[in-house]
């Protein structure tokens, strides 16, 4: 009988034929002591990427699995077509424009969990690189090693790449039917996984999370944006209405979005005023008043001297060092 692979590593792909090879690298190179399955789903490409995905999958047969979608499925509906095919205990992420660069990092991961059961999620630190202009940061300063639903209610601070879940605590292929309405899936995952258990942090950087070169985004970007993370987050309060901590966590999150998008509306009156219905519902922030004081608050809001001074030195430092490969 065929061992049930400890780890299944999901990795959705969508024209991403010259980065994906770093991608599946990073994963190949994992040094363990059990079995893993990397779980390639191509979402019908145009390019190459199929193809590349095929050539590492004849170097690694007993590790590299590689499914293509007929048709374009999107990010959401690829990941829910990935899940499918998972069979490990527990499940890692990394998209094909990403990769990691620590090849004891599902080691680590499994390590804990393994000896931690009251555990549901692990993650890690990340080094983000920045394609615009090649400068890199460190994700997660300052992060709490423990935390639980609780905090994450309150923010997203899970970098997707660097996550491991106990596979079997959420059935992924049952997920809520609002899951449905929203482009992304990451934090709705991580919320689902975090109603069982605890979340554990390593702050050893273990990949690279690659963001694009798209520029600025505009405020009416902004403000779309911003809405897609708002509706999330109305959704979970309706899936955890029974659970009164992570209910204000989340309207705590949702509030925070809302005057950000009030920010992003600009001189544009209807969306001042859809923003400021919304707002109203909040206690808080029941009037035109306490609305306005919040948003000259966060508008006012600017880091130290020190940081203003130290940061874009750090960006121009960071540009000279060379990413860590997989």
């Amino acid at each position: 009988m065929e061992q049930r692979p400890m780890v299944s590593v999901v990795m959705i792909a969508y024209n991403q034929e010259a980065v994906i090879g770093n991608a599946i690298k990073g994963v190949v190179r994992q040094k363990t002591d059990f079995p893993i399955e990397l779980v390639i789903v191509n979402d019908a490409s145009t390019d190459e990427t199929l193809a590349v995905a095929r050539q590492w999958q004849q170097l690694y047969p007993d590790i590299i699995k590689v499914f293509s979608n007929p048709t374009n499925l999107g990010i959401q509906a690829n990941y829910i077509e990935a899940f499918r095919h998972c069979t490990g205990k527990y499940l890692a992420m990394c998209d094909a424009d990403d990769y990691w660069i620590y090849s004891r990092k599902l080691a680590t991961q499994v390590g804990y969990m393994e000896h931690h059961p009251e555990c549901a999620i692990t993650f890690h630190r990340v080094i983000n690189h920045y394609e615009a202009d090649g400068s890199k940061s460190l994700s997660n300063g300052g992060q709490a090693v423990d935390t639980d639903i609780t905090h994450l209610s309150r923010a997203n601070y899970i970098t997707n790449l660097s996550v491991l879940y106990r596979h079997d605590l959420v059935n992924l292929s049952k997920l809520p039917e609002w899951t449905m309405r929203h482009p992304l899936l990451d934090y709705t995952i991580h919320m689902l996984y975090a109603a069982h258990g605890k979340i554990h942090y390593f702050s050893h950087p273990m990949g690279v999370y690659r963001i694009g070169a798209s520029g600025t985004w505009s405020n009416a970007e902004r403000y779309r944006r911003l809405g897609m993370s708002l509706a999330v987050r109305e959704d979970l309060i309706s899936e955890f209405s029974d659970r009164p901590e992570v209910v204000e966590g989340l309207q705590q999150a949702s509030a925070n979005i809302l005057l950000h998008m009030l920010i992003a509306a600009g001189d544009d009156t209807r969306l001042q005023q859809e923003t400021r219905e919304k707002l109203y519902h909040i206690p808080t922030y029941a009037d035109d008043k306490a609305i306005d004081a919040a948003v000259a608050r966060i508008s006012a809001t600017r880091p130290p001297m020190k940081k203003r001074i130290l940061t874009p030195v750090r960006a121009l430092i960071s540009r000279l060092i060379p990413l860590p490969k997989p």
